[in-house]
């Protein structure tokens, strides 16, 4: 029998060995897929950001034509100032577009026939204000060759412009293609590492079992050793949601309309500084203020999905009424739009971080907008109470030794069919379509990340034209 059982541990090493070079190479590949993620990611932004750069150049250029024909057809000095200011204006975005494209010779030589035929049009620009100045008019100035020059070179420019834009149009169509298919190969990737991994826990047991009779102490080792092994990977796979959830807010959804936003409100501020009225300059705060809160948001989610699992760092007591009136403020535009009336009172204090709260209630509320019935003053109502036993009871992940909070929001929409109360929080899952309601269908998934992250649940109960019902149950904040 002892020579029977050498053989046997030996194929038990070399299956053992062979596993774990599996196993690391799976690790190997799963990391260079994660870096190809990253990769592409930062490219589809730097696309984005080439584009959006060529459109102000091409507004740029609108602007100094038509501040130059408002002068010299108007001789409003305005104009003029106008006219220098997008000059100036111009020689910023070339050398930054320049720059961003500085890896792609077909995206660069069309940018220099754009600065050959913007340079040639400066020059009868200048040649055109000096006549206008000197002789109060354009008689004896222009002729029919000039307007055609000028027609064809403005041609031309647009023509280029659009060359580039179709040139990083298609690179977005073949990044975002890459970048989804290494998305795609990613649980693929993760059941192998888990597969090889289990094999190698099962041949470790074989071994162990044939060769070492006294194994109660190892065998309970290697069974916490797999329990924590299964919990890494099931972290690992709710990291690569969040990584694929992120990728696309970051890329498009959010980076690129603030990008704009901020864009244009500082384009407002500097050319009408002074202009405007003192509602007009309110209204300018109001924007600039909210892109800031904006931002802050996408940083705090940035940092979130970067750190894969939650952080005591920056949790305080976060006043839910305070929250609530955050919100409605900056929902103000589109709560009036709707007449809707909002009302809550004695909302409770929990632990957490307060962007993450005003996320979950601006997408509960947003939600509630969204789903109003045509014809009908939205009603919505938040109200909280001491959370049940029972109902505590019914969630096996609550801890059952201390005490929640049950925090519901009521509204009068056109709700939904119960048996679809689980698919509404699944990230981009829509019950309805495209054209009936705008959104994405990621709002309620995030909010119950949010939630579930503090350690409480939330759930949905709906009846088709009567409204919808979210329950959120939190746990009480903890004494300090």
């Amino acid at each position: 029998m002892e020579f029977e059982q050498v053989p046997k541990l030996e194929k038990v090493k070399v299956y053992s060995i062979v596993t774990l070079i599996l196993v690391i190479f799976g690790s190997g590949v799963s990391i260079w897929v994660a870096n190809r993620i990253d990769f592409y990611t930062s490219a589809l932004v730097h696309t984005e950001e080439v584009l959006q750069r060529n459109n102000e150049l091409y507004a740029n250029i609108l602007e100094r034509e038509t501040s130059i024909r408002g002068y010299i057809l108007t001789g409003n000095e305005e104009f003029l100032a106008n006219y220098e200011s997008s000059k100036l204006t111009g020689k910023e975005i070339f050398p930054y577009l320049f720059q961003l494209t500085s890896d792609n010779e077909t995206q660069q030589k069309y940018l220099k026939e754009i600065q050959a035929h913007i340079q040639t049009r400066l020059e009868i620009f200048e040649q055109s204000k000096k006549y206008y100045q000197e002789n109060g008019d354009l008689v004896g100035f222009l002729s029919p060759e000039k307007i055609e020059n000028s027609i064809n070179g403005y041609r031309a420019i647009k023509g280029l412009i659009n060359k580039i834009n179709e040139e990083e149009s298609q690179l977005i169509i073949e990044r975002n293609k890459i970048l989804i298919n290494n998305i795609a190969a990613l649980p693929l990737i993760i059941g192998l590492i888990s597969f090889m991994s289990v094999l190698m826990g099962a041949l470790t047991l074989f071994s162990i079992f044939h060769f070492n009779k006294a194994t109660k102490i190892k065998d309970e080792k290697i069974r916490i050793s797999q329990e924590l092994l299964k919990d890494k990977i099931e972290q690992l796979n709710e990291s690569n949601d969040e990584l694929k959830q992120f990728a696309y807010i970051a890329s498009h959804d959010l980076q690129e309309p603030l990008r704009k936003i901020t864009s244009f409100s500082d384009l407002l501020k500097e050319q009408y500084q002074g202009k405007l009225d003192e509602e007009g300059n309110h209204y300018l705060a109001r924007i600039s203020a909210s892109a800031y809160r904006m931002r802050r948001l996408i940083t705090d989610l940035l940092e979130y999905s970067r750190a894969g699992r939650d952080s005591d760092e920056n949790v305080k007591k976060v006043f839910l009424d305070e929250v609530v009136n955050s919100v409605i403020d900056d929902m103000e535009v589109a709560i009036n739009e709707k007449n809707a009336i909002i009302t809550f009172q004695n909302l409770p204090v929990v632990d957490g971080k307060e962007t993450e709260f005003r996320q979950v209630f601006q997408n509960l509320l947003s939600n509630s907008l969204k789903f109003a019935k045509k014809e009908t003053i939205p009603q919505i109502t938040i109200s909280t109470a001491q959370a049940p036993q029972e109902l505590i009871k019914t969630y096996p992940q609550l801890d059952q030794s201390i005490g929640y909070f049950l925090i519901i929001l009521e509204d009068n929409g056109i709700g939904f069919d119960q048996s679809y109360a689980e698919r509404i929080f699944t990230i981009f899952q829509r019950l309805h379509g495209k054209n009936e309601f705008e959104g994405t269908g990621i709002g309620l998934s995030i909010t119950r990340k949010i939630i579930e992250n503090y350690g409480g649940v939330i759930s949905a109960e709906g009846i088709v034209a009567n409204g919808a019902t979210f329950k959120i149950v939190l746990p009480k904040p903890s004494i300090n």
